[in-house]
């Protein structure tokens, strides 16, 4: 008898588990299957309606000098830098010194050449006198033909060698004179290469400095290819740059590319600002928007009541009364702020804005607000 009320005690127990986690399964089953059938999904309507809508293209690229109107100074002599007459950042005009290289050794040339000159001046004066003097000799049959023609050949040949002396004397003026650097435009020192005390090399290679014209730059940007043909020389461009939050530029197409790089097939094109206050600077990031496609009166909705399926295919939510259908779309130009529909709807048609997430094919709906279309 008491084994039997031991059996009874082990049965109670396990009944009473088998109770609790069959409840618990029907409660994580029923957890499992979503909101109740019938549920309503609360949404937020828009209308299709008619606008114009424009493709925009987003240019970045960085500022340049003007074609012509960016040059790097060098010096035309080698030597050391004995001064640098101006700082990065300064204001120069064509012609300013912006550099001085020691001349020392080319004054020490300088006088070479003219004490050359001057001997050779003189051997040509005694050329000439010795050729009158045989002439006049010849004449009086005192001096033999040879005699003459030999002083004529001396004085020819002290002529020539005065020529070459005095172009050896020019030469060295020119080299001293070219001692002192001077900017070949109106502009802005933009960068330093040399310091004082060191050495040039006298050759294009090796700038001193670089000075470019700021009062108009440059934008320069890649355009992929197939928007080349849609953009057009002076058309007028918002610009902006993360230097000067809030702040826009205007300007103008210059130049479209003939060709593109083949192995990006991108063009560069040439964006024209005014910078008559300096703030852009060579070499700084800039953006644009360039439209390059407009569609008057399209139909548009926000881009938010476009949805997509697992596909990547685009549709909207038709909403009749309290129910809600997926409509199949083609989606045409885009914009930030809508999207122009090109079949499946109609203006004037309402569609769900925000809440159509989740939803199927059809499904019932109720409208907690309708947005301003």
């Amino acid at each position: 008898m008491r084994a039997k009320n031991n059996r009874t005690r082990v049965l109670i127990p396990a009944a009473l588990a088998w109770l609790v986690l069959s409840s618990t399964a029907c409660s994580h089953t029923a957890s499992q299957s979503g909101e109740p059938p019938g549920a309503v999904a609360e949404v937020t309507l828009t209308q299709i309606t008619r606008a114009d809508v424009s493709q925009i293209l987003n240019l970045t690229g960085t500022i340049a000098a003007l074609p012509n109107q960016d040059v790097r100074v060098s010096s035309l002599v080698p030597g050391r830098v004995a001064e640098m007459k101006v700082a990065e950042g300064d204001r120069v005009r064509a012609g300013h010194l912006v550099a001085q290289i020691d001349d020392r050794p080319i004054r020490d040339q300088l006088a070479q050449a003219e004490a050359a000159a001057a001997q050779a001046r003189a051997n040509l004066a005694n050329a000439t006198l010795a050729r009158a003097r045989n002439e006049n000799l010849f004449e009086r049959g005192i001096a033999a033909r040879k005699d003459l023609e030999d002083a004529r050949t001396q004085e020819s040949v002290a002529a020539a060698a005065l020529q070459q002396a005095e172009a050896a004397l020019s030469l060295a003026r020119l080299q001293l004179a070219r001692t002192s650097v001077h900017s070949p435009l109106t502009g802005t020192v933009v960068k330093r290469f040399v310091n004082v005390g060191e050495q040039v090399d006298g050759t294009a290679g090796q700038a001193i400095l670089e000075v470019a014209d700021l009062t108009q730059v440059e934008l320069i940007a890649n355009v992929p290819a197939v928007y080349l043909g849609k953009l057009r020389v002076n058309r007028m461009l918002s610009l902006a740059s993360e230097a000067f939050p809030g702040q826009s530029f205007t300007g103008r197409v210059v130049a479209i590319p003939a060709a593109v790089d083949p192995a990006t097939n991108l063009g560069l094109i040439r964006i024209r600002i005014a910078n008559s206050k300096g703030l852009l600077r060579l070499g700084m990031f800039l953006s644009a928007q360039a439209p390059v496609e407009t569609h008057p009166g399209a139909l548009v909705v926000p881009p938010q009541a476009v949805y997509r399926d697992e596909e990547g295919q685009p549709h909207v939510y038709r909403v009749e009364g309290e129910n809600a259908t997926a409509v199949p779309v083609q989606v045409g130009i885009e914009s930030r702020d809508r999207v122009e529909l090109l079949s499946g709807v109609q203006a004037g048609e309402t569609v769900i804005l925000s809440g159509g997430y989740g939803l199927g094919e059809k499904a019932k709906v109720k409208a907690k607000g309708q947005a301003k279309p």
